[in-house]
């Protein structure tokens, strides 16, 4: 018996201590990254770039996906380098961007404070469009490989309708909006742009484009005017784009980063690893409270395949908890949503009311804060915005499908007995009968009045000033600034001065950023993702994922029937 007992203790002690072994690896993998006098950052810049950690997910996937660098740490971790004396330069590779114009100028204005404090920026590019271009102009020498195509060609939105759909197979839509310009029930319900919408997706793309003129002119040294040429002019070959000034040098990759090292008399290191060493925490707590996706009720949840979803009740939680902690002096509230259950959206709207009325609330919208997303911004003191981000779309729609014609186009029949005179007034097996029609129109304007009142005493307006630049109507940051629907234009960075102000404290003050809601992942997961795979790999778990505002919609989708939506167009997504 005793010897028995010596076996299992020994296997017991010998469990712990490897594990701790292990733990110990996983820790000096994250933490230990060594530092030369002279170092080189290396910036892969990866196809998907998200504002926190992935929401709640199942499966063996979900497991597995590591977690990404987000845009407050990138962000950070360049301006850190360009005070670090032991950083010399920064080197860019960027190949596909799929995310949106507001993240883009989020980067690129890191980037370029990088450059600012006197330290040279190299960019390789590889190809692609507008959005790439972009964020490599802010370098100081741009090169790509001979053979690569720069597509700049001009911008574009797209839309994609489906009605000539349904009526072929028997759908039948069922929706009311309110707003000449809430045209989120138009894929539906017609089979193309309603002259208001195409109006305002048209000022959309004249805004992105002027942007895009002035900051490419300004960063190439070239009057806006002659890069419009230009891209009447695109795409370019490379050696042509050089030739007319887009680029610096024609430079594989690898020679290109030999260039900087060799110029720099250092090493290099990934960004993102010199990201996840992070600052020494202390001073005054500034939270950083994340909501980005479809807003709904319940708790946050999502993955890379299907919708994410902003949970009323996870954003809530971490909003009170940032109003009752006495060690959190002041709250950045970072938006990336186009909006969904506009009930949702109300009960977090009281919540972010009441931590402004305790402590400095500032909003940081990125590529989107519309309809919704819109809503829960504007109790706060300030909300600032970048040029680019898509907000507003002041407005609310609802209805359903009847696809039940489709149902007996394959052969199907559905019959149903009920008792209540609108028992069936939500059935998605039936058309609203023209009572039911008026009543659930008179339930949108409710809730669109609410919205309105909602704005008016946030923004300071009367209702019919925000009615005026409502409807649905979706602006870009540079648009609604001139509306008084935000305040400023920035990034996290501005807003983060904006809520130092406000508590009180300096400029150069240390503070530590707590970023809410925490990402609640278990060890056994934390710890494989950290043993699988090159953490210097950006795509290391790549995998098919859907254009943010597409997912967002793929979660509405799931939305009971009738369901009042404060959510943007699916469609604007400007190329």
């Amino acid at each position: 018996m005793p010897a028995r007992r010596a076996v299992i203790v020994f296997i017991v002690l010998f469990t712990i201590l490897g594990g701790s072994i292990l733990l110990l690896e996983v820790a000096a993998r994250r933490t230990g990254v060594a530092m030369a006098a002279e170092t080189v950052l290396v910036f892969d810049v990866p196809a998907r770039l998200e504002e926190g950690g992935p929401p709640a997910g199942t499966g063996l996937f979900e497991l597995l996906r590591r977690d990404r660098p987000t845009v407050w740490m990138l962000a950070q971790a360049i301006r850190r380098g360009a005070a670090d004396d032991r950083v010399k330069a920064l080197v860019l590779h960027v190949d596909g961007i799929g995310w949106g114009w507001a993240k883009v100028a989020e980067i690129r204005d890191a980037v370029s404070a990088f450059r600012a404090a006197g330290k040279p920026v190299y960019a390789s590019l590889a190809g692609g469009g507008e959005r790439e271009y972009l964020l490599a102009s802010a370098a100081g020498t741009l090169a790509a490989p001979p053979l690569a195509v720069l597509e700049l060609d001009g911008l574009s939105a797209s839309a994609l309708f489906f009605r000539g759909t349904f009526d072929k197979v028997g759908i039948t839509p069922n929706f009311a909006h309110v707003g000449a310009y809430k045209s989120g029930v138009e894929p539906w319900t017609r089979s193309g742009f309603t002259p208001a919408s195409k109006e305002a997706l048209q000022a959309m793309v004249d805004d992105h484009y002027r942007l895009f003129a002035d900051s490419v002119g300004a960063a190439r040294r070239m009057p806006p005017d002659a890069v419009e040429r230009l891209l009447d002019d695109g795409p370019f070959g490379a050696r042509d784009a050089r030739a007319r000034g887009l680029l610096d040098t024609l430079l594989y990759r690898a020679d290109l980063d030999s260039l900087a090292v060799r110029r720099a008399h250092g090493t290099t290191l990934s960004l993102a690893r010199y990201a996840e060493r992070g600052t020494a925490a202390g001073g005054p707590r500034i939270a950083l409270i994340v909501a980005a996706g479809a807003i709904a009720e319940g708790r946050s949840r999502g993955g890379a395949t299907e919708g994410d979803v902003l949970g009323a009740e996870t954003l809530i939680r971490a909003l009170r908890e940032a109003r009752t902690r006495a060690s959190i002096r002041a709250v950045v509230l970072r938006i990336d949503s186009p909006g969904g259950s506009a009930q949702a959206a109300d009960e977090i709207w009281r919540e972010v009311e009441r931590l402004r009325e305790r402590k400095p609330l500032i909003v940081s919208m990125s590529d989107l804060a519309a309809s919704g997303g819109y809503y829960i911004a504007v109790p706060a003191d300030s909300i600032v915005a970048e040029p680019a981000t898509l907000t507003g779309s002041i407005g609310v729609f609802g209805g359903k499908l009847n696809v039940l014609g489709l149902y007996r186009k394959l052969g199907l029949n559905v019959e149903t007995v009920s008792r209540g005179r609108h028992a069936e007034m939500l059935s998605p097996f039936k058309d609203f009968t023209p009572e039911e029609s008026a009543r659930f129109q008179v339930q949108m304007d409710e809730v669109y009045r609410t919205f309105l009142a909602r704005v008016a005493a946030g923004r300071r307006l009367t209702t019919a000033q925000v009615d005026s630049v409502g409807g649905g109507r979706v602006w870009t940051g540079l648009a609604a600034s001139s509306r008084r629907l935000v305040d400023a234009l920035g990034g996290i960075d501005r807003a983060m001065a904006m809520a130092r102000a406000r508590a009180g404290l300096t400029a150069t003050e240390p503070v530590t950023v707590e970023v809410l809601p925490h990402v609640e992942r278990p060890l056994f997961q934390r710890f494989f993702t950290d043993l699988l795979g090159d953490e210097d790999d950006p795509e290391a778990d790549a995998s098919v994922e859907l254009p943010a505002v597409v997912r967002a919609w793929i979660a509405a989708a799931g939305f009971p029937s009738g369901q009042a939506l404060a959510l943007m167009p699916w469609s604007i997504e400007i190329r």
